[in-house]
């Protein structure tokens, strides 16, 4: 069950991210250097209640009484803008995921957004592929020096519109 995070939820939210971006994290070699929290693997607290303070919309995949997956996304029209969709380890390749993939479309589209965006490595194909097979597409690639990885920013269009951002 999807269900709107509350503050004293955080830490267990929290707890998801570092859990659930671990495996990233040491595939491809993000340290604290060269990137910043390490992928959200050491994201402070005071960081995430920042976001909820800001706005961001947080959402919890509550199983068996457990927040086991996150949802954080945030709206700048006409986009929406996915920062997370973390599922701890042993709860992934169950369909929690893509049921908070979708969750995040619909709620964009019921603030009229026209596009919802995240970025991600790249390189990390397997994830990849699968927001690809979900009607996500590639629009930029961008490569830093300190890291041996590509992020990219990908985008789902939610309407037909022709206009261009």
């Amino acid at each position: 069950m999807i269900v709107p995070i509350h503050r004293e939820q955080l830490s267990e939210c929290l707890d998801v991210l570092k859990e659930s971006y671990e495996k990233t994290a040491v595939r491809f070699g993000m340290t604290e250097e060269n990137c910043p929290y390490r992928g959200r693997t050491r994201l402070p607290y005071a960081a995430l209640e920042e976001e909820y303070k800001n706005g961001f919309m947080m959402y919890g995949y509550v199983y068996g009484g457990e927040i086991v997956g996150f949802l954080s996304m945030s709206v700048e029209e006409p986009k929406a803008y996915i920062q997370d969709i973390a599922i701890r380890p042993a709860y992934q390749n169950r369909g929690f995921g893509s049921q908070l993939l979708r969750f995040a479309l619909e709620k964009a589209k019921t603030l009229h957004c026209e596009k919802i965006a995240l970025g991600m490595v790249h390189d990390n194909v397997p994830l990849r592929s699968w927001y690809e097979k979900q009607g996500f597409e590639t629009v930029s690639l961008e490569k830093f020096e300190k890291v041996s990885y590509t992020v990219g920013t990908m985008e789902y269009r939610l309407c037909g519109c022709d206009r261009n951002d």
